[in-house]
């Protein structure tokens, strides 16, 4: 069953913070690890970057990082054992975390009057299934979304019929994290994305 609810006031025993969280059932319950990403304003210091790291170390998990000063926005995916209790993880009050492995999207329009059509169809009540969150940055719009949910281009459809409305062309940045099987996915589905394409798989395996 999917769950929509979110989950406040999540405490950490070593870190006094708070936790916006929004569960949802994807492929951690079909794997033998399970995924969290953190939505983080801003760059995280040095100590924020050294406790998630920690906590994702001390359940025998990793945490893997993208940061994005044009965007305003950095990502941290957490790839940990399959049967920890990912809302045990706190998180800070500048961030939100989603129980997945979720796609960061950026898009900076050519012509700035096609921003607010975009945070509409993205943002609004009719946006699309799986879009979680669409939020502003600098000359541009990060959507957030569940690639189990909805896929990529049905999103990248929406954004760029707003955009022909107003003869706008568009640069896009990947903003988050991929697992590989969702690096696959993406590449197997031959969407002409560059900023989501099959190099990625390559600097996942670089990182790893």
């Amino acid at each position: 069953m999917r769950r929509s609810c979110a989950i406040r006031g999540i405490v950490s025993p070593s870190i006094d913070i708070h936790a916006e969280f929004f569960p949802v059932e994807t492929t951690n319950a079909r794997c033998n690890v399970g995924y969290l990403t953190l939505s983080v304003a801003g760059n995280p210091d040095d100590s924020r970057r050294d406790a998630i790291e920690a906590i994702a170390q001390a359940r025998n998990g990793r945490a893997l990082w993208r940061f994005n000063p044009s965007a305003g926005r950095s990502y941290a995916l957490l790839e940990l054992p399959d049967g920890v209790d990912l809302p045990e993880v706190a998180i800070a009050p500048t961030e939100v975390a989603y129980e997945t492995a979720v796609i960061a999207w950026a898009v900076f329009p050519t012509v700035p009057e096609a921003l607010p059509p975009v945070y509409e169809a993205l943002g609004g009540p009719g946006r699309p299934r799986g879009v979680l969150a669409c939020r502003p940055c600098p000359n541009g719009a990060i959507v957030e979304w569940d690639p189990d949910a909805g896929g990529i281009e049905v999103v990248m459809k929406v954004v760029d019929v707003e955009l022909r409305r107003f003869n706008s062309g568009r640069r896009a940045e990947l903003l988050s994290p991929l697992t590989p099987m969702l690096s696959a996915k993406i590449a197997a589905s031959g969407v002409a994305a560059p900023e989501i394409a099959v190099d990625r798989i390559l600097e996942l395996l670089v990182d790893a």
